[in-house]
């Protein structure tokens, strides 16, 4: 005889089964978000920083920062481009309101500064972007260590795919064939076979 619990639906598939679980660090920080995630009164969008619980002190990073900033510097000075792209970046964090200065320190305040690197676009040579290093570590620890990721919040690709086909009305087959025939001719190139004596 079959119990109740083996009759219930807790084998049965569902539509959204190729997508884990949250795990409770991301469940922590949804919390934290839908709780704390608002609007100020010059109407933009502040987020508190999702911070592991127990929560890690941040080592001093100051020296490292410093080391960091001079080493930008010396790469800036011995090329006078990359030093007026990189001018031209910051000048438009500034006038966007996109980076404010920082109030000032209490002694033995906690804080922690992000080193600042520029990284080209292969396709844009003549821009730059800063990149705030949050992995740089000081005592082994960085800021994306203490921090709450988040869950993963984007669509699977084959699953997007796979809904894509079975979902696909007949009346746009013709439309949509472009697409089928797109997806199915760009393989990638056959792999060397390996064989093991």
């Amino acid at each position: 005889p079959v119990t109740k619990d083996l009759q219930s639906p807790l084998f049965e598939k569902t539509r959204d089964d190729d997508k884990p679980g949250q795990s409770y660090e991301d469940k922590m920080f949804m919390k934290q978000m839908d709780n704390e995630f608002v609007r100020d009164s010059e109407g933009s969008w502040v987020a508190p920083l999702p911070f592991r619980v127990p929560r890690q002190p941040l080592p001093s990073n100051r020296q490292q920062a410093l080391h960091r900033a001079n080493m930008l510097d010396t790469s800036l000075n011995r090329n006078p481009v990359k030093r007026e792209h990189f001018l031209t970046f910051m000048s438009k964090i500034l006038d966007n309101n996109h980076a404010e200065l920082a109030p000032p320190l209490h002694e033995h305040e906690e804080c922690w500064y992000l080193p600042l690197f520029g990284v080209y676009h292969p396709k844009k040579p003549d821009q730059i972007r800063g990149v705030f290093d949050s992995s740089a570590k000081c005592n082994g620890v960085s800021l994306n260590s203490v921090l709450l990721t988040g869950p993963d919040l984007t669509n699977d690709l084959l699953g997007v795919l796979l809904r894509f086909r079975k979902e696909m009305d007949r009346s746009n087959c013709r439309r949509s064939t472009h697409v089928s025939l797109l997806c199915c001719q760009k393989r990638p190139p056959k792999l060397p076979e390996i064989f093991m004596a």
